[in-house]
């Protein structure tokens, strides 16, 4: 069997991939393999990666990242790669656009007290 690029799929068949990485990797969690279930997430999120149009991501915009607690400050995106860093760090680090969780602030609707 010969396997696509992710690149190559369609919307639908990258859907499919991304459920079929969801069942393996539960299976592979069951099974006590979790080096295979780490491989299968990172399918899942490039697969789900595919799926986002990369103009939809903000450069200079601070995101979540799934399985996460680290904050992500957007520099540049190539492909479905956003490289960028983490908040308080100097290094760079790139995740796929998949696992970039958008972060909403609630908006402050008091008015200002006058005296």
């Amino acid at each position: 069997m010969v396997t696509k690029l992710l690149s190559q799929m369609s919307r639908i068949e990258l859907l499919e991939e991304m459920i079929r990485c969801q069942d393996k990797g539960k299976e592979a969690l069951e099974e006590g393999m979790l080096s295979e279930y780490q491989v299968l997430e990172k399918r899942y999120y490039l697969a789900k990666s595919y799926t986002i149009d990369p103009s939809t991501i903000t450069l200079g915009i601070t995101y979540g990242i799934e399985n996460d607690t680290n904050l992500f400050v957007v520099n540049e995106l190539r492909g479905v790669m956003a490289y960028g860093h983490a908040i308080g760090q100097e290094e760079e680090i790139a995740y796929p656009i998949g696992m970039l969780i958008e972060i909403t602030f609630p908006k402050d609707h008091s008015s200002p007290k006058t005296s």
